[in-house]
This record gives structure tokens, C-alpha cells and sequence, in this order.
């Protein structure tokens, strides 16, 4: 009776530790999550389910403001914005990667990423114009300016980005 005791008492003890170990890699976790995410400054300019128009309101922007367009990913009538399926990135070829980078250039993503929103059914087939992602808001709000020439609608999203490894 008392081995089956003393067996008793070290499963409970090893659920206990067990829990115990996952409670605290979940917080770890939760951490770096937290200190990887940057506060970005996104200049947004055209939300669309439709490619095409937005490829020419990209074009046409990029033509008046002298902003890079520069699409690192390419279309898919059923997935949207993608890693190309010939990418050597086996991990996200075929689907979509998100822009994240400091840098003044445009580019057509996905609106489900900068919505925070991964469900978001509403918002999984829809793409957003992205002239630039600042690191300041003062840098931003200049870029805006000469997008709203274009697009007057064009706003900035103060947007908190995970900025370490996705693979």
C-alpha cells in the first residue's frame, strides 16, 4: 500500500512540475513575443478585393509620387497575395509572407495581417496599398502628404509588428 502510495504521490507531483514547465514556456513565450513587436507608422492607400485596381492605383501613385512600386509577392485569384509556389522559402511558398521592414516603397498585401484580424472573413480576400512602413510617425505623415494628392482617403495605421523570426 504505500509503493502504491509513493507512485500516487509522484504522478501528482510530476503533473504538477509538468504544468508548472508549460505555464512558464507559455510566459516566456509571451515575452519575446512582446519584445520583438515594434510600433510601426503604415501609410495606407487603397483597400480592394480586386487586384487589378489596385495594381493600377499602385502604379498610378508610384508614377506621381516617384515611390517605388516593388511587389516582393505575387497574385493568386484564390489565395490572394502570395510567396511565389517556385520561392526556394519552403515554408511560405504559396502563401503569404508580410511585409514588415522599415522602407519607403509600395506594395499589395493582405488587410488581414494589419487588421490583426486572421479570421476575419470580411477582410481574408481583401488587399491594402502600402506606401511605406516608418519607424516615426514624423516620417510617415510626410509620405502622406504626397499621397493624398492621389489618394485622398490615405491614412496612417499606428500598427505593432513582430519583427523576429516567422520561420
Amino acid at each position: 500500500m504505500k509503493n502504491v502510495f509513493v507512485i500516487f504521490l509522484v504522478l501528482i507531483l510530476q503533473d504538477s512540475f509538468s504544468q508548472e514547465n508549460k505555464n512558464s514556456e507559455k510566459a516566456d513565450v509571451d515575452q519575446y513575443i512582446k519584445e520583438a513587436t515594434v510600433t510601426k507608422y503604415l501609410v495606407l492607400a487603397g483597400v480592394s478585393n480586386d487586384f487589378n485596381a489596385l495594381d493600377n492605383l499602385a502604379k498610378q501613385i508610384s508614377k506621381k509620387t516617384g515611390i517605388k512600386y516593388e511587389n516582393g509577392l505575387e497574385y493568386d485569384k484564390k489565395r490572394g497575395m502570395i510567396v511565389p509556389d517556385t520561392s526556394s522559402d519552403v515554408i511560405y511558398a504559396g502563401s503569404y509572407f508580410p511585409r514588415r521592414d522599415d522602407d519607403e516603397k509600395i506594395s499589395i498585401e493582405m488587410l488581414w495581417y494589419y487588421k490583426n484580424e486572421q479570421n476575419d472573413a470580411d477582410s481574408s480576400r481583401q488587399m491594402i496599398i502600402i506606401t511605406g512602413i516608418f519607424g516615426n510617425k514624423k516620417n510617415a505623415e510626410t509620405q502622406l502628404n504626397s499621397v493624398k494628392s492621389i489618394v485622398p482617403s490615405a491614412y496612417i495605421k499606428k500598427k505593432g509588428i513582430f519583427m523576429g523570426c516567422m520561420h
